[in-house]
């Protein structure tokens, strides 16, 4: 059974130049991930205007992505969204879709994929006499697409991320779900299904948690990891230890991609921490490696929990004088010392760390406290801050 391990191209509010996708798809070809899915929410003939074709310029550029992806032995999956405004029984929308994933698969790919994530989970008004749920809707789209497909393209294989992608949206359980029920009897068992975990950010991803979603769609499952994604809060870098993932989802999934930052530079470097999970190697031995490989290793170390998984927290204990005193020693190299793409990629996070860190050690309410937020905050921050929100921790800084 192939596995898919890889790269998302699936994130809101940055969008890869296509040289930045080549050198992708080269680390990804060094550490032995082999799967790239291109579905950016800012391609806008990927989503918002998918009923437009794509310009033979931009399709010749496609075909040679696919070709340098495959050298780096590297699977493209290029990805259709149209579910903002797809009408499921217009044969014009549907002749539109085909034709789209048509030339997908003329320039040399083996998968296409169709995406109905973050759109209304209800059918569309003059929809709803014709099918018994959204989910029905969907499973009858993708018979139809496969089938027509593999007419032409016999090998073609068909991924589908569903409006319900998580066990959060199933609110009354997968066995009470119309759209999952639906989706699953009606769709071809064939097609793998997108799912991410327990969450949109799942804190873990083990075989317990995906197991019923995974009987649902006979473990037909690909995981689809927003666990380094931060488009939404840009204001933050996640960059930790790849954990609370456990090898035992493998036995119950077809593989996990990463949805990480949009920053290539970022994003190489953590796809090097998924590989390692893929090689077994421990998420901590892995992502000291990654850190040590670094210039400025030592630094980063240093001020890492302020930059780890969505889920962790800091204590009070973090922000005593000597620990700050430190942690603004390291920051002075890696905002100033340290030159690198990935630097140039982490500066605005490090450089506000620092402010935020500066902060804390000035006199709460103090007119330099008043004026440093007023300087370094946007204007809804400041007025928080200045009501005292942010500046009360500054007596134990």
């Amino acid at each position: 059974m192939t596995r898919h391990f890889g790269y998302i191209e699936g994130y809101y509010g940055k969008m890869l130049s296509w040289d930045e996708r080549h050198a992708l798809c080269d680390s990804m070809g060094k550490l032995s991930l082999n799967t790239y899915l291109y579905a950016p929410k800012e391609d806008p003939w990927h989503r918002k205007e998918w009923k437009k074709p794509y310009p033979p310029r931009w399709i010749e550029t496609f075909r040679r992505f696919v070709a340098h992806a495959t050298k780096n032995n590297v699977r493209v999956v290029p990805a259709l969204s149209p579910g903002l405004s797809f009408d499921y029984t217009s044969s014009a929308d549907y002749h539109t879709l085909l034709k789209k994933m048509s030339v997908f698969a003329d320039a040399g790919v083996g998968t296409v994929a169709l995406l109905m994530d973050d759109i209304p989970d209800s059918l569309p008004a003059k929809c709803a006499k014709s099918f018994s749920s959204l989910g029905q809707a969907h499973g009858k789209l993708l018979s139809r697409l496969q089938s027509d497909l593999q007419k032409r393209y016999p090998r073609l294989s068909l991924w589908f991320c569903p409006t319900i992608y998580t066990d959060l949206f199933a609110k009354e359980g997968f066995g009470k779900s119309k759209y999952l029920n639906d989706l699953a009897v009606s769709m071809p068992g064939t097609v793998a299904v997108l799912w991410t975990g327990p969450g949109v950010i799942s804190e873990k991803l083990d075989k317990k948690s995906i197991s019923e979603v995974s009987r649902m769609f006979n473990g037909n499952i690909i995981l689809w990891d927003n666990v380094y994604a931060n488009d939404y809060c840009p204001h933050r870098l996640f960059a930790g230890p790849y954990l609370g993932r456990t090898r035992d989802v493998l036995e119950v999934t077809k593989g996990i991609l990463l949805n990480p930052t949009g920053m290539p530079h970022t994003d190489s470097f953590l796809l090097a921490l998924l590989s390692a999970f893929v090689r077994n190697v421990s998420g901590i031995q892995a992502w000291k490696k990654a850190v040590s490989e670094l210039p400025v290793a030592g630094e980063f170390l240093a001020v890492s929990r302020f930059f780890n998984l969505p889920f962790t927290r800091t204590t009070p204990a973090d922000f005593v004088k000597p620990k700050s005193a430190l942690y603004l020693k390291a920051l002075s190299r890696l905002i100033w010392d340290w030159k690198s793409p990935l630097q140039r990629e982490w500066y605005p996070f490090l450089y506000m760390l620092d402010t935020d860190l500066r902060l804390l050690r000035k006199k709460a309410g103090s007119p330099e406290a008043e004026k440093w937020i007023n300087k370094k905050y946007p204007p809804v921050l400041s007025k928080l801050l200045l009501k005292g929100a942010g500046t009360a921790q500054g007596a134990g800084a």
